[in-house]
This record gives structure tokens, C-alpha cells and sequence, in this order.
């Protein structure tokens, strides 16, 4: 474990407001060609017949579920067979993917709609070697931030989850002319798309084609859209988006973009809003939110120090792990891991929990709550 953060000392009470910049459910990635050039955006909605929402590439995340398949999350396990060794995960480690075929959550795949059409030809890619109105995708780059202590890998495919492949893209091995994607004019299709790590991937497309009139090439910039994979992923694109998710001031564990003195690995640890400036308490006995509340309260007959705050339940892998410590001197060194706890379920994702000291806070006694970041987490 690793990058520690602790805090002594707490205010009051704040409400959260939520920004929206997920997309969970069926979503295409199109790329649009007209004659002023390429359009890109996210078209998307709970109909897959005709999504009828759209949305900038820059301002909407994909997230994906840290559990395994079978329990309704989007985790596999990368298989011993070499046919899947693209993927660039170790076999036996964990492999989050968004499935060719659905499985209830964010869906991606591409779509275009054209006007003029594209020049059917030949087209050699032995992926396809057939005559037809083609478009292309192109990787160009993939961006990554996360705790992984390997290089995060992306792929691309299609086939069954883990039968015969068609690969497309496979950054395992570097980016070259190889790392593409062929479909044709009017097209809409899925494939899977596999993550080697936790964290959010900012993965940049550029489309091209040939039009029908004068074989013309016309090509896109570049493109990225953003992947939020696991659950403390999810939470920072549920906040910030596109670049800022990558920026050290902005949307990174580390960052306090609303300048409150909390860092956002504090502000997801305890339920609270990054993009609003406050420093609250949690309500005793039943907040939902908020910096831990540490009182002198009375036990019995004796009067002891406790520390009552929310968290994040193990079953949903945030990344974190939350260390309620007491301390007589504040010395390094001199914190301990003691007392008993009360644990009380809030929901699904959060718990209560409330930690009665085993001293007297006399003559002096400190508590605090430390949150420390995971370099990785074992399944």
C-alpha cells in the first residue's frame, strides 16, 4: 500500500449534488462524414434501435463494473490459452472488458451515418479481404491514469468472449498500422473491448474513408473517449471528465480542484462532492456524508474518545482501506489500530461505522481516520 492521507480535524454538515458523466447502457461512438467534414459524439439512450441521445466525446465517460461477469460485473479472467495473450494481462489476472454482446451495462460500439456515401473497393486487411463500402477506425494513442504497477494494456476484438478472435487493436505490442477497425458505410457494430488495469483510459481514434466521388481519402482529427474502469474510476468520471480527468490539478486522487483542503481521495472516501467547498461533519447516528465526527462521549460511566464515520464497503472495491487510529502524543509512531466498533449497512455501497476508544481521553487523547490509496487489489 501506498500514498497515505489522514485527517484531525472536522467542521459541518454540506449536501452533495452529483454532476451526471456516465453513460450505462447501449452507446455508439460515431463518426460521421458530411461534406464540411467529420462529426464525433457519443449517440446513446436505452433503445439500441434508435438511441436518441447524443453527447461530446469530452463529456461523458464509459465505466465499467469491478466484479466478475457472473455476478453481473464486467471482470474476466485471462485465460492460459496463447490465443488471448493480445490482451497483454498475465494469465490468471484480471481482464475488465465491455462485451461484444450485452450484458445489461455500458454497451460500446461504432456507428456512422453518411452523406455522400464511401467508395466500395477491394479492401485487403486479411480481417476482411472483401469488396465494400469501407470506413476506418484507427488507434492512435491511449492515455492512462491509475495506481497500476505494470503498463496498462488495451484491445480490441471480436468473436466470442474467449473463442476464436478477429484482433483489431492491441496496444501489447505497440501502435501501428495493424491497430484498426474496419466497417462498413451505415454500419453499426459491437465488439469487445479489454483493459488490462484499474483506472481511466482516454483511448484516441481517428476515422478515414475513401468517397465515392473521385476516390477522394478524407480523414478526422483525432478523437479520444474516455474509459472509467472499477469503482474509484467511476466515482472521478462521475465528477470530472475529458482531460481534467488526467490533470494533476483536477480530477487525479490527489488533486483538491474545489480548493477546500481536501483531496479528492478524502472527499470519494466519505461520500462527499469534489466540485464543492466545504469541509462537513457526518451527522452522529445518521449521516451519509461527511468528515469523520470525533467526540468525547460517555460509556457507561466512563468517558472515552470515539470516531464515527462512513464507508465504502470492501464488496464493492474501491481501492482504499480506512485505518480509525488513537494516539496519546501525536508522535509518529504512536498511533494504534484499537478499540471496538459498531458497524451499521447503509446501502450497498456504504456502511456506518463508530469506534469507541479503549482509554481514557485524559489527560489528552487524538483520533483520527487514515485513507490509504491500494497499489493493487487481490480477487
Amino acid at each position: 500500500m501506498k500514498n497515505l492521507l489522514q485527517i484531525l480535524a472536522f467542521l459541518a454538515p454540506m449536501t452533495c449534488v452529483h454532476s451526471a458523466g456516465l453513460i450505462t447502457n447501449h452507446v455508439d461512438i460515431r463518426f460521421d462524414y458530411a461534406p464540411e467534414g467529420w462529426n464525433a459524439f457519443f449517440q446513446y439512450g436505452e433503445s439500441v434501435e434508435n438511441p436518441d441521445v447524443q453527447a461530446d466525446f469530452g463529456s461523458k465517460s464509459l465505466p465499467a463494473r469491478d466484479f466478475p461477469t457472473n455476478a453481473s460485473g464486467d471482470r474476466l479472467t485471462q485465460p492460459a490459452s496463447a490465443t488471448f495473450a493480445f490482451t497483454g494481462a498475465a494469465t490468471g489476472a484480471p481482464l475488465w472488458t465491455f462485451p461484444q454482446t450485452s450484458r445489461g451495462y455500458t454497451w460500446p460500439g461504432f456507428d456512422n451515418a453518411q452523406s455522400p456515401g464511401f467508395l466500395s473497393y477491394l479492401n485487403t486487411d486479411t480481417r476482411v479481404n472483401a469488396t465494400a463500402r469501407w470506413w476506418k477506425v484507427a488507434l492512435q494513442s491511449v492515455e492512462y491514469s491509475g495506481q497500476s504497477t505494470t503498463t496498462p494494456h488495451f484491445s480490441l476484438w471480436q468473436s466470442g468472449a474467449f473463442g476464436a478472435a478477429t484482433i483489431w487493436m492491441a496496444t501489447s505490442n505497440g501502435i501501428d498500422a495493424q491497430d484498426c477497425y474496419f466497417t462498413t458505410e451505415g454500419s453499426h457494430s459491437h465488439m469487445s473491448w479489454g483493459f488490462t488495469a484499474l483506472g481511466i483510459y482516454r483511448v484516441t481514434f481517428r476515422a478515414s474513408a475513401f468517397l465515392s466521388a473521385g476516390s477522394q481519402f478524407v480523414e478526422s482529427g483525432d478523437h479520444a473517449v474516455t474509459f472509467a474502469i472499477g469503482t474509484l474510476a467511476t466515482w472521478r468520471a462521475t465528477y470530472f471528465s475529458g482531460l481534467d480527468l488526467l490533470d494533476s490539478n483536477t480530477g487525479v486522487p490527489f488533486a483538491d480542484p474545489d480548493g477546500d483542503g481536501l483531496k479528492n481521495l478524502i472527499e470519494y472516501a466519505f461520500n462527499m462532492d469534489p466540485t464543492i467547498h466545504g469541509t462537513p461533519n457526518l451527522q452522529s447516528g445518521t449521516g451519509t456524508s461527511g468528515l469523520p465526527l470525533i467526540q468525547v462521549e460517555t460509556i457507561g460511566s466512563e468517558s472515552r474518545l470515539t470516531i464515527e464515520f462512513v464507508r465504502r464497503k470492501a464488496s464493492g472495491n474501491p481501492q482504499i482501506t480506512y485505518s480509525p487510529e488513537f494516539s496519546s502524543s501525536l508522535e509518529s509512531g504512536s498511533w494504534q489500530t484499537v478499540g471496538t466498533s459498531a458497524v451499521t449497512s447503509i446501502n450497498t455501497t456504504w456502511e456506518r461505522v463508530k469506534v469507541t476508544d479503549v482509554a481514557a481521553p485524559s489527560p489528552k487523547r487524538f483520533a483520527r481516520v487514515r485513507v490509504t490509496l491500494m497499489d493493487s487489489i487481490t480477487y
